[in-house]
């Protein structure tokens, strides 16, 4: 109960599917599903689970006859051909039985396991509710149970009462408040020259005149509420059609400011109290409930084949950018043309014959090797009838219109679907069938596959080819590696089980090698797959020169053991800090890693051992 009547303090009480414990000891007051109002005559949570079960039948809603059989919370089915034996059952309009006795939060879980099951967006579904104790003292305006009506109390009254709080409660009044309430008897007697009557139940009177929010009530004077609607008429009338609560706060808050509205969330109650024709969502609001932020990016695409995300929050003002971006970035049909400007399918011209040759080398290449890169396609008949186009939104759409019905598309790799790709089986067949390769072929094939760079593909490579400098790597047999030779220059470095790779400075003592010469890129690549005596190690995958070189007798398991004992042969401080430093700068690791805590204690353990 204490969460509950924090929450009120702070924002409107609206249902958070995800938290249906803030429910406890509550009651419901309204709930609209898609913008439409569903009808709620009793304020319990077990009659709305009625109300909300009925209007999807009348919206003849098909899943519905999936819970005649299937359970949606527990073990009980939703829908019951008889009424259960014990606990309370409400029987429908199409003659199935209900259970009701359940607890505000059971309640809550079960209707939204409910919308989900029927397919209605939670966005969508707004459901309002305050503490009992709140309820106790008044209802929602114009759905209060209460048997007193508007004529109990006179205009003259009421418009004293509104002149009033908009002068003295710009910040809206508490209606639970006895220092509020008395405040405003104080302003009613100074004004009026009387008392306000004892007769009327000042709660209630609020209620009438105002709207809730919290545990407030607020007042929009009449040409703040006419200009608010004559605001959000224009905008319609402008061909805006959704706006986030959040972005029409920002873009109108003096305004808004001006007629005492003073947050996103007091905007939104207020418009559904002024404008309940308007369909209205948790985070936005529109014109109809077919109306969406999904449904006006693509109609900026009516009129244009590329725009950015500049001209997309150009013409969607009151939809937040991140949201646009979000759109674009989940919807296939969403083409990427370049930085920041996307494209939509239907805008695409296609080549039908170009088209078909293309579907025919698609079939050849995964028939022959299980896979296709989109980049060896040509597009250029197709990239000529689409000149606001890059040929990477030609390549992208034609596969999205005229090829995703019947292949999969990871990065530019395409496969038949249902396919796995084995991307370590597709880096090695790459490096197998090059006799030499780049650093840069390497990460642009990797990006041609994954659609970004991991450094996978040099894992593949040091495991299958020798790197001989920074940028190039070659075919094994480009190289005959002199392995005892090798191993007795690398014997004058390594007097100890561990050193960097950076510790070896000289290369006079190692056998010439035709067409190549000794580096530390090398010697890497000969320490990891060709030596008899050594093996190298690091932390990841670099192009840096950053690991160790040790010997294979050392039976390390990890490289944390190998870099245990590099501390524990040196004369440092045992610490974190001293640690870490150390295997930086002496290039063991390429950047300050967590890990080092766990390489201290094991060092602490070798020195201790050998004590």
């Amino acid at each position: 109960m204490a969460d509950t009547a924090k929450q009120s303090n702070e924002k409107p009480l609206c249902v958070d599917f995800s938290r249906p414990g803030l429910c406890a000891q509550t009651r419901p007051m309204s709930c609209t599903i898609n913008g439409q109002v569903v009808a709620l005559d009793k304020k319990y949570w077990s009659q709305l689970l009625v109300s909300i079960t009925e209007w999807l039948i009348v919206e003849k809603n098909s899943y519905l006859d999936d819970l005649d059989r299937q359970p949606i919370h527990g073990s009980k089915v939703l829908l019951m051909s008889n009424k259960s034996s014990f606990g309370n059952c409400s029987q429908l309009s199409n003659g199935k039985w209900i259970y009701t006795n359940y607890n505000p939060q059971a309640i809550v879980k079960i209707i939204g396991n409910l919308c989900r099951h029927c397919g209605v967006d939670l966005d969508k579904v707004v459901i309002t509710y305050m503490p009992k104790n709140e309820f106790n003292l008044c209802n929602e305006r114009n759905i209060t149970s209460s048997t007193e009506t508007n004529t109990d109390i006179s205009d003259n009254v009421k418009a004293a009462v509104i002149s009033i709080l908009e002068e003295r409660f710009p910040n809206g009044i508490r209606s639970n408040s006895t220092i509020d309430i008395n405040k405003l008897k104080n302003f009613y007697r100074e004004v009026i020259g009387k008392e306000i009557s004892p007769e009327i139940k000042i709660p209630l009177l609020l209620n009438i005149i105002g709207i809730r929010h919290g545990d407030k009530v607020f007042v929009i004077s009449s040409s703040g509420k006419k200009g608010l609607i004559e605001l959000i008429n224009h905008l319609v009338a402008g061909d805006h059609r959704v706006f986030y609560y959040d972005e029409f706060y920002d873009i109108h808050t003096d305004y808004m400011q001006e007629i005492h509205i003073f947050s996103a969330e007091l905007l939104k109650t207020v418009l559904i109290s002024f404008l309940p024709s308007l369909h209205y969502s948790r985070v936005y609001f529109s014109v109809t409930s077919s109306v969406s932020l999904e449904s006006e990016v693509l109609r900026c695409y009516e009129t244009a084949v590329c725009l950015s995300f500049e001209q997309l929050k150009e013409k969607l003002p009151y939809a937040p950018l991140d949201k646009i971006k979000q759109v674009l970035a989940q919807n296939s049909y969403y083409i990427w043309v370049r930085k920041g400007v996307y494209t939509h399918t239907s805008k695409l011209e296609i080549d039908k014959d170009e088209q078909q040759a293309i579907g025919w080398k698609i079939e050849e290449e995964i028939a022959d090797h299980g896979y296709i890169s989109l980049t060896t396609i040509d597009v250029l008949d197709n990239l000529g009838l689409n000149p606001e186009m890059s040929e990477t939104a030609v390549k992208n759409g034609l596969f999205q219109v005229c090829f995703a019905d019947q292949y999969e598309k990871r990065g530019n790799i395409i496969t038949s679907k249902g396919t796995s790709l084995d991307s370590v089986a597709v880096f090695k067949d790459y490096c197998l069938t090059h006799d030499r390769l780049t650093l840069d072929q390497l990460m642009r094939f990797e990006k041609e596959i994954y659609g970004r760079v991991h450094s996978r593909s040099l894992f593949v490579a040091y495991d299958t080819m020798i790197r001989t400098d920074k940028d190039t790597f070659v075919s094994d047999y480009k190289i005959r590696f002199d392995t005892d030779t090798i191993d007795n220059a690398l014997d004058l470095f390594v007097h100890r089980d561990v050193i960097p790779l950076q510790a070896v400075t000289s290369f006079t003592s190692f056998p010439y090698i035709d067409g190549y010469k000794w580096n530390l890129y090398l010697l890497e690549s000969y320490c990891k797959r060709f030596s008899k005596r050594f093996m190298y190690q690091c932390l990841s995958v670099n192009s840096m020169n950053v690991g160790a070189v040790f010997r294979r007798s050392a039976g390390f398991e990890d490289y944390l053991d190998v870099l245990a004992t590099a501390i524990a042969v040196s004369n440092i401080e045992l610490n974190d800090k001293v640690v870490g430093d150390y295997l930086f700068e002496k290039r063991y690791v390429a950047q300050r890693t967590s890990a080092v805590s766990k390489v201290v204690a094991k060092a602490r353990v070798l020195r201790e051992g050998r004590i």
